[in-house]
């Protein structure tokens, strides 16, 4: 079967995936940068797809390994979750309100409310393992 990939950017803070499947289906995943507390709440906090909340920092080097992680299980899955992105740096009372003192952080939001969490950067098996308990899987 043959896959054909494009990358669709909707802004500079917010893309979209889509892969065309030679079937003629299209799924997609979304991955964004968190602006402020307000975005927050509109696209994570206010949706029915679950979320992963990627609490990172530029000057994180275990961050730099998980993010692109993330994006390729996020791929992977297609639409069944989003990848929020939230730079501490940027957005500190979010890390605060959240209680992350380390970075990376990923907090699980489903419906809302907080699902689960880790710090680090774990395994492919235990990641995967995180996801699939998200989305029911």
């Amino acid at each position: 079967m043959q896959r054909v990939i494009k990358l669709n950017l909707i802004n500079e803070t917010s893309s979209v995936f889509r892969r065309s499947l030679s079937i003629g289906r299209t799924a997609s995943f979304q991955s964004f940068n968190v602006q402020d507390q307000e975005d927050f709440q509109k696209r994570v906090l206010n949706v029915s797809t679950p979320v992963l909340v990627d609490f990172h920092a530029k000057w994180c080097g275990p961050c730099k390994t998980l993010g692109p992680r993330l994006e390729a299980l996020a791929a992977e899955k297609l639409d069944k979750f989003h990848l929020a992105k939230v730079d501490i740096d940027n957005v500190p009372e979010l890390a605060e309100e959240y209680n992350v003192t380390a970075v990376p952080s990923v907090i699980a939001i489903k419906g809302g409310k907080v699902e689960g969490s880790f710090v680090g950067v774990l395994d492919d098996d235990k990641l995967r393992a995180f996801v699939n308990k998200l989305i029911g899987e």
